[in-house]
């Protein structure tokens, strides 16, 4: 990798799925090796809707790619995937780490993790490469990319529970994964699952037309991530 292209911004990654599959999420580094994101976007499903597993969706359909312009300046292989627990497509346990074949360069920031309970009048922050447009193929080769920069916004929390997140921060596809973090503390408190934006209330005739964004607390997968941070 081009080391000397790297920032401390780059902690936020893209996680690219290739093969039939293919697809684009944001995820966070929280170990040199080690990438947080939505387990949804690590999951494959056959026709008959059950899931595969980790060696059916074997590492090598994995990729991360650093850089926050709109080409990544390195790509990193995943070595194993980590996922939460109990995870039926349901938002709480929409958790998985994971773990690359090599470490990132040292200048990249790490995130620190918080397994508290958020702070009911705080603002939190979305990092990630979410966008309304479609992935393009390179041609001649099985890569994807996106014309999307790596973006950040603010808003404050809507609700908690002992489980989940909701934040109004704007929000669009391939934004699952990346991380919500504490604006006060820079510890990441929750991933990003689900959201909607303000033109989906209105088409659904919600009154509130906020953007909202949930997300998994982490508390409910602590268990894997910090088996995870163990490889």
């Amino acid at each position: 990798m081009p080391e000397h292209l790297a920032s401390p911004g780059d902690s936020v990654v893209r996680v690219i799925r290739t093969g039939k599959a293919a697809g684009a999420c944001s995820g966070a580094l929280i170990g040199p090796r080690h990438v947080l994101t939505a387990q949804h976007c690590v999951v494959q499903t056959s026709g008959r809707q059950r899931e595969l597993s980790t060696t059916e969706l074997v590492a090598g359909q994995l990729h991360v790619e650093l850089g926050g312009d709109y080409l990544p300046w390195g790509r990193v292989g995943v070595h194993e995937v980590h996922r939460c627990e109990g995870y039926v497509h349901d938002l709480d346990h929409d958790v998985a780490v994971l773990v690359l074949s090599k470490p990132v360069p040292s200048v990249v920031k790490i995130f620190a993790l918080s397994y508290d309970a958020p702070k009911e009048a705080g603002v939190y922050e979305l990092s990630g490469f979410g966008t309304e447009a479609e992935l393009r193929q390179i041609p001649l080769t099985g890569w994807y990319v996106s014309s999307v920069t790596r973006h950040l916004h603010r808003g404050p929390v809507v609700q908690t529970s002992d489980r989940s997140i909701v934040v109004n921060v704007i929000g669009a596809p391939g934004d699952s994964g990346g991380p919500i973090v504490d604006a006060e503390t820079g510890r990441i408190a929750a991933v990003v699952s689900r959201g909607r934006s303000a033109k989906n209330a209105k088409d659904q005739g919600d009154p509130d037309e906020r953007p909202l964004v949930a997300g998994p607390r982490l508390a409910t997968c602590k268990r894997t991530i910090l088996a995870a941070l163990a490889r």
